[in-house]
């Protein structure tokens, strides 16, 4: 999609549905990478399904640092794209970049550092603990994939191009599928490698996908590669807006790495449930997140434009739409969580744990979406600190010490501790709400 001029009048929910729905889509396929990973090695076993989502969960926890910079590439390539400064959203796209390419360099070495004494901690022991370090060593060798694949997306959801990301990164998926299966399995020949096999084709399937989405952006004429590579205005604009977001995935993953270690101390049967739970919720989660992405767009959009009230209306529009889409998503996971948990495993100890996550991920939808498009919002209007203070909140004050109380100490189980994820997410919705409603639209400046 060409980007429309941020005074548009052009009605704004058209717009919203139109730019959120290709970053879903690319939101998903990106997701995808993980979920057919761990489809392929669910048939290998408990352990290297469980060995996957472990490994996943510590890349989320690393790759927090880079989605913060995303948020803050974003923000500050569509405030000069509303705004109609080509040059200064040329500096913002270059020191995006560059910024990429330095924490891609810190995250590796401490990715490699790091992986296996953590993965030990958080309770990893034998086949799970080998696997998990196979997995993550060539992930970490070839993170700088990962993360430009990611910078450049943003570069051009801050344009308001969601359709070029979208049909790279479906290309991407398709890369990774045919690498991955001959891979994972040994077929045509091809020795048999397992979850290592998953990591290989992940890597050549990024390596693609980033190299394409750099050369576009340069052949648009958006990335000049002539000129300052680190404005030192727009790399504090970039680091001011996007340090919170850093902030708060880092909060938010941190939390999960202690979440996952009481999990993992119900057994392997659980975590791996508890994996392939948060594998199917990505589908209702990630097309709410397009919405949050799409509402942080157009309104550093239209505030660049100086149009305040539509920037409030954008916001608006895009937490209904999530709270509608999720909780769809969510009624099915009340009728059928059976069929959504053999979709990935045929454990039958593994689909037990599950059927009954199903119904709490149901119950957890409303209150999920709502957070994650007020959050989208509020980053747009460069209001990242409330989102932290939210995470903090509701995590870290909330979910992890009533988890703890209710799971251990009072022995009421792992329902009781998947059940904290519900209140968590109702007091972070809250927060980001109540900031939301209070904001001068019309005094906002970024």
């Amino acid at each position: 999609m060409r980007p429309a001029p941020a005074s548009s009048n052009e009605p704004l929910l058209p717009v919203l549905v139109r730019l959120a729905l290709p970053i879903a889509g690319s939101n998903l396929l990106q997701r995808g990478v993980g979920i057919v990973d761990t489809l392929m090695v669910g048939r290998l076993g408990a352990a290297e399904l469980a060995a996957v989502g472990l490994s996943q969960l510590l890349i989320f926890f690393l790759m927090a640092l880079v989605y913060g910079l995303g948020i803050g590439c974003t923000v500050a390539v569509a405030y000069h794209t509303g705004a109609g400064d080509r040059d200064e959203r040329a500096r913002a796209i270059r020191a995006s970049l560059l910024l990429g390419l330095a924490a891609s360099a810190g995250l590796t070495v401490l990715g490699l550092s790091v992986s296996e004494p953590t993965a030990r901690f958080l309770g990893a022991s034998g086949q799970v603990l080998t696997l998990t370090a196979e997995y993550l060593v060539i992930t970490w060798t070839f993170f700088i994939f990962k993360v430009m694949l990611h910078m450049a997306a943003s570069i051009f959801y801050g344009v308001g191009d969601s359709r070029t990301p979208l049909a790279v990164v479906a290309f991407v998926n398709l890369i990774h599928v045919g690498i991955a299966f001959p891979l994972v399995f040994g077929w045509a020949g091809v020795p048999r490698m397992g979850v290592p096999g998953a990591a290989i084709a992940s890597v050549v399937s990024e390596a693609f996908g980033a190299v394409s989405l750099v050369v576009m952006a340069s052949r648009r004429g958006w990335l000049s590669w002539r000129g300052c590579w680190g404005d030192t205005l727009e790399v504090r604009r970039i680091v001011s807006i996007g340090s919170p977001a850093m902030g708060e995935r880092l909060i938010t993953h941190g939390m999960q790495l202690a979440y996952t270690k009481l999990v993992i101390g119900f057994g392997v049967a659980a975590y791996a449930a508890h994996q392939v739970g948060l594998n199917i919720e990505a589908l209702s989660f990630l097309p709410g997140l397009g919405f949050a992405q799409a509402a942080t767009t157009l309104i550093s959009q239209r505030l660049g434009a100086g149009e305040g009230p539509a920037a409030r209306r954008s916001g608006i529009y895009a937490s209904w739409l999530a709270v509608a889409t999720m909780s769809a998503f969510g009624v099915t996971y009340l009728l059928f969580p059976s069929q959504w948990m053999a979709l990935f495993t045929t454990d039958q100890d593994v689909l037990a744990y599950g059927r009954t996550l199903m119904w709490v991920m149901a119950l957890l939808q409303p209150p999920l979406a709502l957070a994650l498009a007020l959050k989208g919002a509020l980053r747009g209007a460069g209001e990242t600190k409330v989102v932290l203070y939210a995470a903090i909140l509701g995590g870290w004050v909330v979910r992890l010490p009533l988890a703890y109380l209710f799971g251990i100490q009072l022995d009421l189980g792992l329902v009781a501790v998947w059940l904290t994820m519900w209140l968590d997410w109702w007091v972070r919705g809250a927060v980001v709400l109540l900031r939301f409603r209070r904001m001068r639209w019309t005094e906002v400046r970024l």
